[in-house]
Formats: structure tokens, C-alpha cells, sequence
């Protein structure tokens, strides 16, 4: 079975995660399992291969059937001391710099369940966040070989380079695009101005042809040419699903509380809590409980239990 596969260590560190009330440092979490806290440590100093536990969750899932996203979010350590890989990076979202991790995650979904696949770091001097988003999105397609249905990101990823490597591998992808990207050799905020809702068929630079449809202030863009402007705005939508990754990740399970200064021990504590959601796809599927509702009761059995159940909320075990 799945579970048999992961780590024990790492099925330990999970249930942790999934079960404390506490915000979800070391000390905490030992607390809440009943284990040395020098012992839960060492658990994140050993070196696991990600990709393949997190393989190992989606494995029974037909990968084919449903859509591969990629987006970025910034684990935040400003008030953290200087720590590998940590750096001073501009945050899209927060409309300001923070000193923080920024994490690339690609995931497959289908709609109704969310699977996290791999991830990269982003470091200030290294590989471009863009070509980082191309390595993930090569390792589903040439590792994982997932014909996926089509590939959703926002603006910031729809490059010309990243749109060249699709076209060039017949990938389907759905995006927005900033107002002053040329269309047709003219910058879209001139197209139509004045009028809200609008759909055309053109070129962006090196003759890539899309489907672009406005929507009130935003643009979006499609090479899967002839979809209707309403079924192409529904599948953009459904980039949402990884948000919602973000959200749990950082408001339920601590992925910027982990006060190690190891890069190590951050990147496993990110890929527990990325293991953590992967694993609860399937009890929210047969409960019909939301995430936040299983995270709940579970905190609230270990208070008034103290006996923590390694897999009573793991169904895949």
C-alpha cells in the first residue's frame, strides 16, 4: 500500500504536523508525539528523495486526466536568522521585498483532488525562476511521461520562453498576460479600448498563435484555438487549486515555522507539509470534510486523547 512505501520517520513528522494545536515548531510537535526533541530533529537532517514520495501518493492516480499548475509562494523568515539559501526577494504578491524562501511547486489536479509533484527553490544569482518552472514541467513530461490536459499559470510564467517550450513539446496551456504584452505587434491595453469583454485570434512574439480573451481589466490567453470564451476562463480557473495548496500548507501545518538553519531541514519540512495535504486528498474525498475540518478534529482528538494515531487520518495506508 502507499503508506507502506514512505518513510517511517517522515509518516512520524507528518502526523505531527497534522496533529498539534501549537504553531508547529520542534519543540511543539515533540510535545504533542511524546518523542526527544533532539530525535524528531534528526528526523529532518537526513536526505529524502522528494519526488518520488510524493510519486508514490499520485501513483494510483491517472495523471492523464486532469491539469498540471505551476505558481510560486514565499515562505517568509523575516524575523529568522540568516539561514542557508535565504535571501531579500520581491514578493509579486505582498507588493514588497521579503527576506524568505520562494518556493516553485508544480502539482496535477483534476479538480476534485490536488497532488503536489515536485518542487524548486529559487536562489537570488541562480537559475531564473523561469527556468526552474521549465525543469518541473520537463520532469512531468519526460520523467513522469503525464500527458496532461493542459498547463495553467499565471501571468508571471507565461513567458515567451516557457510558451516556446509547450508549443514546442503540443502542450495545451491556459494563462494571463500583462496589459502591455503585444498583440499583433500592438500592446493589449490599445486593443479595443474601452470595451470590457472582448475575444480575438492572434500572434504574441515568434509567431505564437493564441485565443485571447479580455475579461474587464485582465487578459487571458489560450492556444487550444476555438474553445468558447466562457470554457476558457473556467479552465484558467481551476489554477485556483493551488492556491489553496499554499493556503493550508502555511495557515494548518507551519510551512514557515520551522526555525532550523539548516536548508536541509527546511526542505524536508516543506515536503512534509506537501506530503500531509497529498495524503488527506483521499479521506476529504471519502468524509466529505473540507481539509480545515479534518485538521480540526484531529487537533482536537490528540487534546482530548493524548494518544496521537499515526494513520487514522491517512486513509491511502
Amino acid at each position: 500500500m502507499i503508506n507502506t512505501l514512505l518513510p517511517k520517520n517522515i509518516l512520524i513528522y507528518c502526523s505531527s504536523l497534522l496533529y498539534t494545536p501549537f504553531k508547529c515548531t520542534i519543540t511543539a510537535l515533540s510535545l504533542i508525539l511524546g518523542i526527544n526533541h533532539d530525535k524528531l530533529g534528526r528526523i529532518l537532517y537526513k536526505k529524502y528523495h522528494w519526488k518520488e514520495i510524493l510519486m508514490n501518493i499520485a501513483c494510483e492516480i491517472d495523471l492523464n486526466s486532469g491539469y498540471l499548475i505551476v505558481d510560486e509562494t514565499e515562505v517568509n523568515k523575516s524575523y529568522s536568522k540568516i539561514t542557508n539559501g535565504l535571501s531579500w526577494l520581491y514578493s509579486h504578491k505582498e507588493k514588497r521585498h521579503l527576506f524568505c524562501y520562494q518556493i516553485i511547486l508544480i502539482c496535477w489536479t483534476n479538480g476534485k483532488k490536488t497532488f503536489p509533484l515536485a518542487w524548486k527553490i529559487y536562489s537570488k544569482g541562480g537559475k531564473t525562476k523561469t527556468d526552474l518552472a521549465i525543469e518541473l514541467m520537463s520532469y512531468c513530461l519526460y520523467v513522469l511521461r503525464i500527458k496532461p490536459q493542459a498547463f495553467l499559470f499565471d501571468a508571471f510564467y507565461a513567458s515567451e520562453k516557457i510558451l516556446s517550450f509547450l508549443e514546442k513539446n503540443n502542450q495545451d496551456y491556459f494563462t494571463q498576460v500583462p496589459r502591455n504584452r503585444l498583440f499583433d505587434g500592438l500592446a493589449l491595453k490599445k486593443h479595443e479600448k474601452g470595451r470590457p469583454y472582448w475575444m480575438k485570434i492572434g500572434y504574441l512574439k515568434n509567431k505564437i498563435k493564441v485565443q485571447l480573451v479580455k475579461n474587464r481589466r485582465k487578459y487571458y490567453i489560450t492556444n487550444r484555438i476555438g474553445m468558447t470564451r466562457k470554457e476558457q476562463l473556467a479552465t484558467y480557473k481551476i489554477r485556483w487549486q493551488i492556491e489553496l495548496i499554499f493556503r493550508f500548507v502555511k495557515s494548518q501545518l507551519g510551512l514557515e515555522h520551522c526555525q532550523s538553519t539548516s536548508k536541509q531541514v527546511q526542505q524536508n519540512h516543506f515536503g512534509c507539509c506537501f506530503l500531509v495535504y497529498a495524503l488527506l486528498q483521499d479521506t476529504v474525498q471519502k468524509t466529505g470534510l473540507s481539509l480545515y475540518a479534518i485538521r480540526k478534529k484531529a487537533t482536537l482528538e490528540c487534546l482530548n486523547t493524548n494518544n496521537v494515531d499515526l494513520t487514522s487520518y491517512f486513509n491511502s495506508a
